[in-house]
């Protein structure tokens, strides 16, 4: 084993450990009860978990990755979810690795900055299914480039939409990816040697006319699935919902006060420094899908992932360009070869340090999926909930936090609301918001919908509110949860 090979395999073990997470997103709960019905009673029309909007249309967008998610718990519980989307996550990056320039070690900086990046979404949660996709389109389009990936293989990328389309979504960012390769490489081809890059063939016009064919084809093989055409334009509507947009966290623009979102700022900014230090101008295609990503994440925080999976491709080969001539040049370039000790030594020295590597990442490993009970109590009502059904109101008609639907889901108990913010429309959500911040008429909502019980978080505004009602008396607390009955109610 030479240390090129060993420092590959130590960066596939490092992306698997960064990407072990606690299973605290709110939404993973209702996937997992989603995937349940689907496997028991086929497809749900309409909403099966709420007694708000019990006759609102579900379109169950990522019904397969919910049913897999459901599968894999029943085997192997919550430990091998997180173990699953780990392994995910890794293999995206890994996808994103053979493709960039400078293997090992600066493929391996620029996707490590990449993973950095992104961590802030990563979990277990179906989001990750559409990083997964992107990097294999970005796979098989710049394997085809380079000569490593047959042209037939670029018929798959349809057949990949249609899988992507029942797993999410997001596959409408497979489409754009098709429609920026169709345009930039055109773009590259009428500009003439103005914009030919030394590493980076541009396509020919033969291969321009397969993807422009192939872009409708891959937005038509999307329409295969139980919903047709409604799932088709689900992201679209989602994308224009300015309360979605406005006030859940993910979707809006990142703040950069805060400290996880500096690597999306540093590395945009090292991108834009390689290229204006390259020897050679980006191509057209390079543009659009950094610039397009990037744009998206300033967008949405929501989007930083897109970004960072497109962003160590084009920045470790623009970073090798400014290494030629240097003395690090054959360091960092695969193509050079580079001395390495005998082999007697090296291979015993190599087998251990991988031998520790793999240990230490299997007991970090075993440490998280420990700690991930304190977790999930830690961040949803473990023992609200318990009250609830102890003392019969998870019966009663229940006005909860949006963050915490997903898990009272889980307990079977029906919500007000979830996140599932595109079933219960814009208007709906508003009103939540009404009673949830305390606004004028805050008790509006819950006489609307004949709210019994709240539950609500410890310094929550309404709850502040609740306790110095008269209509209002609080049965449980503790350091995370409160629960109000109305006045009067048994």
């Amino acid at each position: 084993m030479t240390i090129k090979r060993l420092f590959a395999i130590l960066l596939g073990v490092a992306l698997f450990a960064m990407s072990v997470r606690e299973t605290i997103d709110p939404d993973l709960w209702w996937h997992l009860r989603t995937g349940e019905a689907i496997l028991q009673n086929g497809f749900p029309q309409t909403d099966i978990f709420s007694f708000t909007v019990p006759t609102h249309e579900w379109i169950v967008q990522q019904w397969l990755t919910d049913l897999l998610m459901w599968l894999v718990y029943s085997v192997s519980g919550l430990a091998g979810l997180t173990v699953t989307f780990a392994a995910l996550v890794m293999a995206t990056f890994l996808l994103v690795y053979k493709r960039c320039a400078g293997r090992p070690y600066l493929a391996a900086f620029t996707v490590l900055l990449g993973l950095l990046t992104a961590a802030l979404p990563l979990g277990v949660r179906p989001q990750m299914v559409n990083i997964f996709f992107l990097a294999l389109f970005i796979f098989i389009l710049e394997g085809y480039r380079e000569g490593k990936v047959r042209r037939k293989r670029l018929y798959w990328l349809p057949l990949l939409t249609l899988l992507w389309a029942n797993m999410h979504s997001g596959f409408i960012v497979g489409v754009v990816v098709l429609a920026v390769y169709t345009v930039g490489e055109a773009a590259g081809r009428l500009m003439g040697r103005t914009f030919n890059h030394p590493a980076v063939e541009t396509f020919g016009w033969r291969d321009i006319g397969l993807l422009a064919v192939l872009m409708p084809g891959s937005f038509a093989a999307a329409f295969v699935n139980p919903s047709t055409y409604k799932l088709v334009f689900f992201s679209l509507g989602t994308l224009g919902s300015s309360a979605i947009q406005s006030n859940i966290l993910e979707w809006r623009s990142p703040d950069f006060h805060q400290v996880y979102f500096w690597f999306f700022g540093i590395t945009m900014a090292l991108g834009v420094l390689a290229w204006v230090f390259s020897p050679r101008r980006p191509t057209p295609t390079e543009m659009l899908l950094f610039l397009g990503t990037a744009a998206g994440g300033l967008v949405s925080a929501r989007h930083i992932p897109l970004f960072a999976v497109v962003a160590p491709l084009i920045l470790s080969r623009h970073l090798l360009l400014i290494l030629d001539g240097t003395a690090l040049y054959p360091l960092f370039s695969e193509d050079e070869k580079v001395k390495e000790p005998p082999k007697a030594a090296m291979q015993a020295i190599n087998w251990l340090v991988l031998a520790l590597v793999v240990g230490v990442t299997l007991l970090w490993t075993a440490v998280r999926l420990s700690n991930n009970p304190l977790a999930v109590e830690k961040t949803f009502p473990v023992a609200a909930a318990d009250f609830l059904e102890e003392s019969g109101l998870a019966e009663t008609r229940i006005y909860n936090h949006y963050e915490w639907g997903g898990y009272l889901i889980w307990r079977r108990i029906p919500v007000f609301i979830d996140g599932r913010t595109e079933l219960y429309g814009d208007d709906f959500f508003l009103s939540y918001l009404k009673a949830f911040e305390a606004r004028q008429d805050w008790h509006e909502p819950l006489d609307d919908y004949e709210v019994e019980t709240v539950i609500m978080p410890e310094n929550s505004a309404l709850a502040t509110v609740l306790t110095v009602s008269e209509a209002w008396e609080e049965v449980y607390g503790d350091e995370q949860a409160r629960i109000f009955r109305r006045v009067g109610e048994e």
